[in-house]
């Protein structure tokens, strides 16, 4: 059995969730999770030994984020297979190249065999959490994808996306210890009703006292060496 169809690796309603952006770190609850499908026939041949892209896939842009009157999130946790001898390169956020080392940060025209993906590592038919990334809006909401041809005749390769959309409710964020959970603009009233109802598990959340799922959002940047 291929690693996309093991229930392990998915996030699943119930689970707790934790990720980092722009200093404040976010707690939230999976409260529904529904699988999407896309295969992507890249949108040009590739010429051998020649690079195409970057290309924002624009049917896999995540259009909601954060609801500030429902309190609810939407998340995508996504991987995706490939079909066709090619090194395909990822930027999420779309301007921060992904997965490079230190002293080859990214691919160039005398070095291609750094940060790429290949058919190998993720089969068409068997999409691997090796490419796993997730979507956050706004701040990953659209993935950047690169193809490079190192064979002797043109390519066209093709992607096979599986998706875990997730409806998250936010339990509330920290930042520099203090925590805070959710306000509801213009209802008083929910947002007592939220702080009630969350306080003590985002405190206990916190300290570690109740599982959670740490979400990498951002990449480990791998500057050049100097």
């Amino acid at each position: 059995m291929s690693d996309w169809k093991e229930w392990s690796d998915w996030l699943r309603e119930g689970y707790f969730i934790t990720y980092v952006a722009e200093g404040v770190r976010y707690y939230e609850h999976i409260i529904a999770c529904d699988l999407g499908h896309y295969e992507y026939e890249w949108f040009e041949t590739v010429n051998p030994l020649s690079e195409s892209g970057p290309k924002v896939v624009d049917d896999l842009v995540l259009t909601q984020g954060y609801d500030s009157s429902s309190n609810i999130n939407q998340i995508w946790q996504m991987i995706f297979g490939i079909k066709g001898q090619v090194y395909v390169y990822v930027e999420l956020p779309t301007d921060t190249h992904r997965h490079g080392v230190p002293k080859v940060p990214k691919p160039n025209a005398n070095l291609r065999e750094v940060s790429h993906f290949t058919e190998a590592m993720s089969d068409f038919d068997e999409p691997t959490f090796l490419t796993e990334h997730i979507i956050i809006k706004p701040w990953t909401d659209r993935i950047n994808l690169s193809v490079y041809n190192p064979n002797s005749i043109a390519k066209t390769p093709r992607l096979n996306f599986i998706i875990n959309k997730m409806n998250t409710e936010r339990i509330g964020t920290e930042q520099y210890g203090e925590l805070s959970t959710p306000t509801i603009p213009g209802n008083d009233a929910l947002t007592a009703r939220l702080k009630a109802r969350w306080s003590e598990t985002l405190e206990k959340l916190y300290k570690r006292q109740i599982p959670q799922k740490p979400l990498t959002i951002f990449p480990v940047k791998a500057p050049e060496a100097e």
